[in-house]
This record gives C-alpha cells, structure tokens and sequence, in this order.
C-alpha cells in the first residue's frame, strides 16, 4: 500500500511538472494549486519540479525545521537547500559589507548556502599616504576573469556565477519567500529597498564620500547636520506611512524591505552618527518596531551571534 501510495503521489506530480513545463500560461494555475503545499523555508511556495527533485527524489535534503515562532511554519519538514538544488556559494570580502543582507537572508529562511570569503589584509593608517589593501585570492580571480564585473558579491548557482548584490538579493528573497507572496507584493519591496537605496546615497553625498567624514569642514559638517536634522527624518515619515498593518513594510511577515531597512540603520551610520539615528528612530515607532523584529528573529539572531567579527 505504502509502494502504490508513493507511486501514485510520483505519478501526480510528474502529471504537474509536465503541465507546468508545456506553457506559461499554466504556470498560475499550478502554483495555485500548490498554495496548500507547506511553506519551504518561510513562505516560498514549491514549484512541482521541486517538490519531485527534492522530496520525492533527495529525501536526504530534507530536515526538521523547528523553531518557537508561528509564522515559520514550525515543525514542517524543510528542505536544507530552500528553493535551491544544491546550496549556493556566495563569495566576498572577510567583512559584512554589501554581501550581509544575502547572508541575512538564509539566515531568516535557515537555508544552506556556502560563505566564501576571500582574506585580505590591511598596510599603513587608513586615509593616510601609503594605506593599502593587500588581497592577493581576489586579485588572482580578478586577472583571471572569474567575476563578471570584476567585483564582489558574487553567487556561484550550478556551476554558474553571477554578479551585481542587488540583483543577488532579489534572486535570493524570491528563491526563499522572501519577496512577497505576489508581484504586487514583490512591487512594493523593491520599491522599499530602492528608496531605501536613496537615502544610504544621500548620506554618502552628504557625508563629501568619504567613510569618514570631516566635520572640521564647515561645509561637510552643514551637510551632514541638514541630513540628520531634516532629510533623514523626512525620509523616515515617508517610510512609515508604508508599514503594513500587520507591522511590517509588506503583508504579515518578515521581507527583503524589512531587512534591507534593519542593515542599513546597523551599517550606514557607524558607531559615531549611532546617537543621532537612535532619537529620530524613536519618532517612528512602527519603524522602530521593524528593527525590533528583525533584530529577534530566530535566524537573524542566531547569525549575528555566530557570524565572524569583522571590522567592516
């Protein structure tokens, strides 16, 4: 009984797979279909190829997924490598930098993935005649043209690599549900993390593009005074007339935008400007209720706790 059971159940979504391979019109109506399929990692809605590639055909993939939180469908069989085949390899610099909300993102989702991190060092006082970075692997695949725009992030997918971290992000959010459960959905939070772009933008502007910026300069200090005092706040209005009822940016769950806004108050700033983002924070408190969340999602916390110290 058990053989014909598995039998039939192969049978079914082979019948699936085929539908959905024989045109895009059909694609909706089978992920309709799917809607009562549990969630893999948070409320990515498995295609039919999946479901036979990972469930019926890789039984080893499969792990419990148990967590304390309702909403990541707790206890649910959860495959290790989310929505992907075989776990992902993201490659960058020994530093948070533009490759953390990647990381953040299987951290939310507890997918596998792979940390490349390529070493480097660092000679002489930053800012100062002399400073260099020395990161000998880097260059090496630089000169050799294993990075399509010769910079990192980079994510290696079965046996191919690609570039550009936002482009990353969005893949990744979708792959893990992570990007709404609708285009309209999906609309909306790259609207956010755009605007969310603007501003890290206005702050290096404002800031004369430096990492550090001179407040001896009168003109550096007026600028960056102004952001904080009006164009910041500004900004953060207009960011919380967006929060969602259920108390994030979209829908009822944690999202890129959510993150995307919860890296940026953590990295943009540093530990100098840190007291003047805290109060005018405070002055929003669905936004602060944002970084709140984040901050104690299970996957999130447990990353920030286990994750390398780096400088940058």
């Amino acid at each position: 009984k058990i053989a014909a059971s598995v039998g039939l159940a192969v049978l079914a979504v082979v019948v699936l797979v085929k539908s959905y391979d024989k045109s895009s019109s059909s694609i909706s109506n089978t992920n309709a279909i799917l809607r009562g399929v549990p969630s893999v990692g948070r409320g990515y809605v498995a295609t039919p190829r999946h479901i036979l590639t990972n469930t019926l055909l890789k039984p080893s993939c499969v792990k419990d997924y148990h967590r304390s939180n309702p909403t990541r469908s707790a206890g649910i069989p959860v495959f290790a490598g989310g929505a992907f085949a075989s776990p992902p390899k993201l490659k960058y610099f020994d530093a948070r930098g533009a490759a953390e909300v990647i990381r953040y993102l299987f951290a939310a989702s507890g997918a596998d993935y792979e940390d490349y991190r390529y070493q480097f060092k660092m000679e002489g006082t930053f800012g100062q005649p002399g400073f260099k970075v020395i990161k000998e692997e880097f260059d090496a695949d630089k000169a050799s043209f294993k990075l399509p725009f010769q910079k990192v992030p980079v994510m290696e997918i079965e046996g191919q690599t690609y570039a550009q971290s936002k482009a990353i992000e969005r893949y990744v959010a979708k792959q893990l549900g992570l990007f709404g459960k609708d285009d309209l959905e999906g609309l909306k939070i790259d609207m956010v993390c755009e605007q969310i772009r603007d501003i890290r933008d206005a702050w290096t502007k404002a800031k004369g593009y430096k990492m550090r910026p001179n407040m001896t300069d009168t003109s550096v200090a007026t600028t960056v005074n102004t952001f904080f005092d009006t164009d910041l706040p500004t900004q953060m209005d207009m960011l919380q007339r967006l929060v969602a009822d259920e108390g994030w940016f979209v829908g009822g769950s944690l999202s890129l935008a959510d993150i995307q806004f919860y890296n940026f108050l953590n990295s943009a700033f540093g530990p100098a400007f840190a007291e003047k983002v805290d109060p005018i924070l405070a002055k929003y408190p669905k936004l602060a209720t944002i970084k709140e969340k984040v901050a104690s999602d299970p996957g999130i916390k447990g990353w920030e706790e286990k994750r390398p110290q780096t400088q940058f």
